[in-house]
C-alpha cells in the first residue's frame, strides 16, 4: 500500500534528507543543481523529495542565496518560427540546470521590448538574454539591462553597447554561400538575386554586406523577415519577365515564401530558379524541394549561454564584454544542388 504524502507545506528539507539517508547539504545540492554531484545520487534525492511532496520555497531560496534561478529571454517575435525555435532550444539547454527560462515576445515593438526588460529586472532574474528588435533603437533597453544584471545578446547585437554576445558568424555563412554560387552555379544562365530584410538588425546587415561585396552585379530586394515578403519578392522578379535566376534569401522563412512564389508563377526549383536560405531551423523542413541552407549551430550557442549564466563569477563579480561567434555550415540540398547533382 502506497504511503500517503504529507501536505507539501509540512515537508521540509530535513524530512527529505532523513528519508533519503543523506545530509541536508546533499539535498540542497541536488535540488539547486549548483554543485557537482553524481547523477544517480541527484536522481535518488529528487525522487524521494517528489514522493514526500516536497516543494521548493522559491522566494525563500532567492532571498537566502540572492539568486532567483531564473533568466529572462526577450525575443523580437514569437510568430517568426526562427525565434520560436531559438527559444525552444534555449529552454532545452537549461532544462537540467535548475534555472528557469522565462520568455517574453516584444512583437517587434521597441516599447514592448523595453517593458519586458523592466519587468524581468523587477523579478530579479539572474540574467537577461536579449535578441534585440533593432540594431540602434534597442540600445536603451540593452543598456538598461547591462547596467543591472548579467546581459547576453543572442543572435543579434546592438552597436555601441558592450555586453556579452553569443551568435552565429553570419559573414562566414554567407561567404560559404558565395563559394557555392561561384563554384557550382552558372550565374550567366541563372543570375544572382538577394532577397533580404532592411539592414536594421546585425544579422540582416552582415548577410547583405557579404552578398554585395562578393556579387556587386547581383540585384537586391529588401523587405522583412517573413514568408509574405519572400513570395512578394519572387512575384516582383518574375513579373519583370525574368524567368531564371539564383536567389539567395537572408533567412529560411523568406526562402519558403520565394519557393511558393516561383511555383505560383508556374516555374520550377531549381531548374529555373535556384533558391538558398539561411538558418536551417524552425520550419525549414517544410520546404519542397528540400532547401539548401546555412545551418546555424544553435545547440552549441545555447549551451555557451548556459555556461555563461552558470559561471558564478559572472553573476557575482560584475559583467564583462566579449563576443563569441560560432561557425555555421552550408547544407546543400535539392533547391540548389551541386553542379554534378544537377547534370543530366
Amino acid at each position: 500500500m502506497e504511503r500517503p504524502r504529507k501536505h507539501s507545506s509540512a515537508v521540509t528539507i530535513h524530512d527529505v534528507a532523513a528519508a533519503a539517508g543523506v545530509s541536508i547539504a546533499t539535498v540542497s545540492r541536488a535540488i539547486n543543481g549548483n554543485r557537482p554531484m553524481s547523477e544517480s545520487l541527484r536522481r535518488t534525492v529528487l525522487e524521494v523529495a517528489e514522493s514526500l511532496g516536497y516543494e521548493v520555497n522559491l522566494l525563500g531560496r532567492g532571498l537566502r542565496l540572492q539568486r532567483t534561478f531564473s533568466v529572462g529571454l526577450v525575443v523580437p517575435d514569437l510568430e517568426n518560427p526562427f525565434f520560436s525555435a531559438l527559444a525552444q532550444q534555449l529552454s532545452r539547454s537549461f532544462a537540467e540546470s535548475g534555472i528557469d527560462v522565462l520568455i517574453h515576445s516584444a512583437d517587434n515593438n521597441i516599447e514592448f521590448e523595453h517593458r519586458a526588460v523592466i519587468s524581468f529586472l523587477g523579478r530579479r532574474v539572474d540574467a537577461l538574454i536579449l535578441i534585440p528588435c533593432h540594431e540602434l533603437d534597442s540600445r536603451v533597453s540593452v543598456s538598461l539591462a547591462h547596467k543591472s544584471v548579467l546581459t547576453i545578446q543572442f543572435d543579434r547585437y546592438v552597436r555601441g553597447v558592450k555586453t556579452l554576445f553569443v551568435g552565429c558568424d553570419n559573414r562566414n555563412g554567407m561567404r560559404q554561400v558565395m563559394d557555392h554560387l561561384q563554384n557550382e552555379v552558372d550565374l550567366v544562365r541563372q543570375p544572382p538575386f538577394f532577397i533580404g530584410a532592411r539592414a536594421d538588425s546585425s544579422t540582416a546587415r552582415d548577410r547583405l554586406q557579404v552578398f554585395k561585396k562578393s556579387l556587386p552585379e547581383g540585384q537586391l530586394l529588401l523587405g522583412s523577415f517573413s514568408f509574405e515578403w519572400g513570395r512578394k519578392a519572387a512575384y516582383q522578379i518574375i513579373d519583370r519577365n525574368i524567368l531564371s535566376g539564383t536567389i539567395v534569401a537572408a533567412a529560411d522563412i523568406i526562402a519558403l515564401g520565394v519557393i511558393a512564389g516561383v511555383i505560383d508563377r508556374g516555374l520550377r526549383v531549381p531548374d529555373d530558379f535556384r533558391i538558398i536560405g539561411f538558418d536551417d531551423l524552425g520550419v525549414s523542413f517544410l520546404a519542397h524541394p528540400a532547401l539548401t541552407s546555412v545551418k546555424q549551430p544553435v545547440e552549441e550557442m545555447t549551451r555557451a549561454i548556459l555556461d555563461l549564466v552558470q559561471q558564478s563569477d559572472w553573476v557575482n563579480d560584475g559583467f564583462s564584454y566579449s563576443r563569441k561567434y560560432f561557425k555555421p555550415e552550408l547544407i546543400v540540398r535539392e533547391s540548389s544542388p551541386l553542379r554534378s547533382l544537377s547534370s543530366p
